[in-house]
């Protein structure tokens, strides 16, 4: 008898370490809404490409910015909602200075709003800046986001 309640606590602690790695992805913001999800429900989260892509207004760093002698990588958690606005963001990857910079001069864009089942729903998307203005190799100088 032991042994059938060791196998089935042994059984539940593995479905339960399973469960605890399935869990959805966490969005930027606590957002109560309707998100985008793909035919077997997950979240669907757009590559930076994608992103750039569906961007219907864009606004580039200011020019103060373009000054700084600096090199880095700015790596931004979207989500924009049902009207194409953005609804927050975290940056994932960033040193300060270029995070600061990119993330005000996000919220200023605007995107393609997304449907499902024909009405406007919420997603997520990734966004990926490189600036650079010192050390910048074959690419050569990019202070900006519009590249």
């Amino acid at each position: 008898m032991s042994r059938i309640i060791s196998g089935a606590y042994a059984s539940l602690i593995l479905a339960t370490l399973c469960l605890a790695q399935t869990v959805a992805p966490k969005l930027p913001c606590a957002f109560s809404g309707e998100l985008l999800r793909d035919a077997k429900g997950n979240i669907v989260r757009f590559s930076s490409d994608e992103m750039k892509r569906r961007a219907t207004h864009k606004v580039d760093v200011s020019d103060f910015m373009k000054q700084f002698d600096i090199k880095g990588t700015a790596v931004v958690d979207v989500l924009v909602g049902p009207s194409g606005e953005i609804v927050c963001l975290t940056t994932l990857i960033g040193h300060p200075i270029i995070q600061v910079e990119v993330e005000k001069t996000l919220r200023s864009w605007t995107f393609e709003p997304a449907k499902a089942a024909d009405k406007p729903v919420a997603y997520r998307g990734l966004l990926e800046f490189t600036l650079c203005n010192i050390n910048c190799g074959k690419e050569g100088i990019h202070m900006s986001l519009l590249r």
